[in-house]
């Protein structure tokens, strides 16, 4: 008697297969052939996961920098404003009943904001980026100086003559030194001290000269406040610390745009201290990604070589199967679980690597850094 040859694939017979063993079934001990395969080793696939480790890893580490900025602009929101919310004017002044409101909402700081020139005669003059300052600025945060002292003490008027701090940029543009006088508007001002940093550096957006810190009272005795000039009035409000919640801020904006509509002024709470920067962290994410997939198309050509050569290499593993009785789509399905194997260790190896850290560094970043460069001289 002839007996028939059993297929061995699966120690299923020919009856089974054609019978179709349930999804489940097929799925399991495709798993299980593709374990063992890779237990053999992943030699040939090194082009394989580089060229997906550096695609997925330039992807990732956009991501995580961007989102890392945003998490540091929120968490600092209060140091970049100055307070909790912020009142912005353009061309005027708020009205002694914009100011009752505001002074009603909690502690109220001002500052004025403007492009001038600072003339120092012979020397030459420069555009500056003024900042007009009341006595309890910095409310938050500290100003640095050199020498230290506060911003109230190096701006009062003093023998007739009004004090400022200037940028170091400044004083080596006009060869100046403190203790050096320059004209600003109507008024001359004395450089008592050069500027180490702001801690409202960041809000105040990008500035095209060096910045120029002096009083108020200093800036109406220059004549540059005139009806139509281009000055940025900043109200900062601190709110009491029983009223200091995200719900208290909402509040206050509802508050503010139903009592006042008509007064025109751009609202900044601490949640969205930056708009500007957050704009351009958004738009600098999105190029960066798109740049990022495209070194990952570029290098899915190296990914389909080594897939091409995988493919060569295992035919006869192919064969083999084919000749125990297993179908063509399982045969598939066990070298795709392979391949999508590998490529998991990839993306894993990637973001392991990122996520660990640029992640980290950036999170561990100060605005006072990202604001390096936010000024053009």
């Amino acid at each position: 008697m002839h007996g028939t040859v059993k297929p061995a694939f699966g120690a299923s017979s020919s009856a089974a297969i054609a019978a179709g063993p349930g999804w489940m079934v097929i799925l399991a001990m495709a798993l299980r052939l593709a374990w063992r395969d890779l237990r053999g080793g992943i030699r040939g696939f090194g082009v394989f996961i580089a060229c997906l480790a550096l695609g997925v890893m330039a992807i990732a580490a956009v991501a995580s920098t961007a989102r890392g900025l945003t998490e540091g602009l929120s968490r600092e929101g209060r140091r970049i404003l100055g307070g909790d919310i912020v009142f912005s004017l353009v061309q005027r002044e708020a009205s002694s009943i914009e100011r009752q409101f505001l002074e009603r909402a909690g502690t109220l700081g001002i500052t004025a904001t403007l492009r001038g020139m600072a003339n120092a005669g012979d020397k030459g003059a420069a555009l500056v980026e003024m900042k007009a300052v009341d006595a309890s600025y910095p409310a938050i945060g500290r100003l640095e100086t050199l020498p230290q002292a506060s911003a109230a003490d190096l701006t009062v008027r003093k023998d007739g003559v009004y004090g400022a701090i200037a940028d170091p940029v400044l004083l080596a543009r006009l060869d100046l030194k403190t203790g050096d006088e320059v004209s600003i508007g109507a008024v001359r001002v004395q450089l008592r001290a050069t500027l180490v940093s702001e801690p409202d550096k960041v809000a105040s957006g990008v500035g095209f000269g060096p910045r120029l810190i002096l009083s108020q009272e200093a800036l109406r005795a220059s004549g540059l406040v005139q009806p139509g000039s281009l000055i940025r009035w900043n109200y900062r409000v601190i709110l009491p610390p029983v009223s200091a919640g995200d719900a208290d801020l909402d509040a206050l904006v509802a508050s503010a745009k139903s009592t006042l509509p008509e007064a025109g002024w751009d609202i900044r709470p601490r949640n969205n201290a930056a708009p500007q920067m957050q704009r351009n962290i958004e738009r600098f994410t999105q190029f960066l990604t798109l740049v990022g997939l495209t070194a990952l198309l570029i290098g899915g050509v190296g990914v389909a070589n080594a897939v091409r050569r995988f493919v060569d290499v295992k035919r006869a593993d192919f064969a083999t199967l084919k000749a125990l009785g297993a179908p063509g789509s399982h045969v598939v399905l066990i070298h795709f679980i392979e391949v999508m194997g590998v490529a998991a260790i990839g993306v894993a190896l990637a973001n392991s690597t990122i996520l660990n850290t640029v992640e980290a560094s950036v999170k561990n970043a100060t605005v006072r850094g990202a604001a390096a460069g936010m000024r053009v001289v």
